[in-house]
């Protein structure tokens, strides 16, 4: 379909879309539209609260990604997950040295009947290389001479040992982080194209399909209410959605059939609907 003329009825092609839409609803929509300013334009306040501001479920998983990279990080430093890496760097490639232990201290205690965990500070017999390694229950004693695996840098540990006092399995609090990162990092690129749409947008009419109960986001309180659209630019179908906390949110619409969207010209997928 070719874009919607700012004033006049909507193409032929699209006529049958609104074919059972009250007239007083497609009227009001037609003037919402030939009152949207030209792009690039600035969203009102209330486009602000309701389309680009983090709002409904995507308000949720910005707190749930927050949450897990704040707290997840934290995990990580203290149980020191992030030297896993450099064990599994150590298991793929490594040169052995000699090396000479320089001291034992217990790094981690473990409940009963596991032993604690020792970790030993050493360093090569040239003197390059420093460090600390870690093992259950811990048999190095100081100035033992021991082999060293080295990798490049700085990174080296004890044959036998790792980096992390945790072991190996203490590289699976990293995915806590790396799923909080993850989240937030689509969550702010899906506002943030909502955003281009907001601003540089062509108006549209869409038909409204659903508009009722969404996909519950948490445990306790009524779920969100969600809008959903179609609508067909350069002849093919869009579809876009919405979801607010309450359906009074939804009282900008001009009707529940009918509403005017804006969609990035670049890329007709990626569409908000208009709020004046």
């Amino acid at each position: 379909m070719s874009l919607l003329p700012l004033s006049g009825p909507p193409p032929e092609s699209n006529r049958a879309a609104f074919a059972d839409v009250p007239s007083d609803d497609l009227e009001r929509a037609r003037a919402l539209v030939a009152s949207v300013p030209r792009a690039p334009r600035v969203p009102s306040k209330e486009a602000r609260r309701l389309v680009l501001a983090f709002a409904g479920p995507q308000r949720v998983v910005l707190y749930t990604s927050l949450f897990a990279l704040l707290a997840g990080g934290l995990v990580c430093a203290f149980f020191q997950s992030h030297r896993t890496v450099g064990d599994l760097l150590l298991d793929l490639h490594s040169f052995q040295v000699p090396g000479v232990v320089d001291s034992v201290e217990v790094g981690m205690r473990k409940r009963r009947p596991r032993p604690p965990v020792y970790c030993a500070r050493f360093h090569s017999e040239d003197g390059a290389l420093v460090g600390r390694s870690c093992e259950p229950g811990g048999s190095f004693q100081p100035g033992q001479r021991v082999v060293l695996e080295w990798r490049g840098g700085q990174a080296a540990r004890i044959r036998g040992t790792t980096l992390s006092p945790m072991g190996r399995l203490g590289g699976l609090a990293l995915l806590f982080p790396l799923a909080g990162a993850l989240g937030l990092l689509l969550v702010v690129r899906t506002n943030h194209r909502e955003s281009r749409a907001a601003r540089v947008g062509i108006p549209i009419l869409a038909r409204v399909t659903y508009f009722g109960d969404g996909k519950p986001v948490r445990k306790k309180g009524p779920p969100p209410t969600e809008l959903r659209w179609s609508f067909i630019a350069r002849g093919e179908r869009y579809e876009g959605r919405l979801s607010l906390d309450s359906a009074y949110e939804f009282d900008f619409l001009p009707s529940r059939d009918v509403i005017v969207v804006l969609y990035d010209p670049a890329a007709p997928g990626i569409n908000t609907v208009y709020v004046p």
